[in-house]
């Protein structure tokens, strides 16, 4: 079914559909089976990320091509940052797809040599040592994801991939990047080519963020996001920055804090969109054959959201 269908038949059909903020967590029933490390069987990299990777990119090298002050030595800088990010990405890719870097010797080698840092970034402080303090506080960022990365791969086998819980969040950089936001500086080349270089980095790292959660926070439901999902008591549609292939066999997972409660539903994904604007893959899954008392409690849910909004519009 057509996903415009889905929710033009949506309030028409036996279960009203209806905006609402709700935790849930979503993931392939079944993993990919016969690979060297467990993956789940999501694409975390669909044509959405693709697209906002590669604006990305385009963006932090216009900005990097107009650095004036040192440019003979920021643009191999931000150049050799560029490659780190991207080699980090493909190090995720091949975990994601079930592939173990360890089976290649010499791109483990690889691995753990990106684990140094970035080499070129020293030759920065002699000569422009704040920006020297602001490429340092980029690496430290990915540092931390890269060893966690690799401390993964590590531990992981075919049948479990390793976690060791949530990735670090708070880091100094972002700090500044909220700074560089600032209308101020937003025609100053070299400013710009950190904040966009920056961004660049967090699309890869969030992307492996996801993977990490996605074999995580099933056990943790308190910690999963809330929300805003299209839901009925026969299924759910939802923004998500991963994809699942048409027809897929998903499990559905919704908790509700206020009576501390998760339900379960096996799902079949009916229609996915990519969404180029938001940069998510819009992702439509019937409920296949649901327990009804899970039905009903959902159900419920939706009613009670539905009176919360008559509220807020009376008053």
């Amino acid at each position: 079914m057509a996903m415009n269908q889905w929710f033009r038949k949506g309030n028409s059909r036996r279960f009203y559909r209806i905006d609402m903020p709700v935790r849930y967590f979503i993931v392939p029933a079944s993993p990919i089976k016969d690979r060297e490390i467990y993956a789940t069987g999501a694409n975390y990299y669909p044509s959405s990320f693709h697209s906002k990777a590669a604006a990305q990119r385009l963006e932090t090298l216009h900005w990097a091509n107009r650095i004036q002050e040192h440019a003979d030595l920021l643009m191999p800088v931000f150049e050799e940052i560029i490659d780190f990010i991207e080699f980090f990405g493909r190090c995720a890719l091949s975990i994601s797809e079930g592939t173990n870097p360890k089976s290649d010797l010499s791109y483990w080698m690889e691995v753990k040599d990106r684990l140094k840092g970035f080499k070129l970034a020293m030759s920065l402080n002699p000569k422009s040592p704040k920006t020297y303090q602001y490429i340092k506080m980029i690496e430290d960022k990915y540092l931390a994801f890269l060893n966690r990365l690799v401390d993964s791969i590590d531990k992981s086998t075919p049948t479990r991939f390793w976690v060791e819980g949530h990735l670090p969040m708070g880091f100094k950089i972002e700090e500044m990047m909220s700074v560089f936001h600032a209308p101020k500086f937003a025609k100053i080349p070299l400013i710009q080519t950190l904040l966009h270089v920056s961004e660049y980095m967090d699309t890869y790292l969030e992307t492996y963020r996801q993977i990490n959660d996605d074999n995580f926070l099933r056990q943790h439901p308190a910690d999963w996001k809330l929300k805003v999902a299209n839901v009925s008591a026969s299924g759910i549609a939802v923004n998500l920055t991963k994809r699942f292939e048409q027809y897929a066999k998903v499990d559905v997972l919704l908790y509700f804090e206020e009576d501390d409660r998760i339900i379960q539903f096996d799902g079949s994904v009916v229609d996915i969109r990519s969404d180029q604007t938001n940069y998510t893959e819009r992702v439509a899954i019937n409920f296949d054959f649901p327990d009804g008392k899970h039905q009903d409690y959902l159900q419920l849910q939706i009613q009670k959201q539905e009176v919360k909004e008559c509220m807020n519009i009376a008053l």
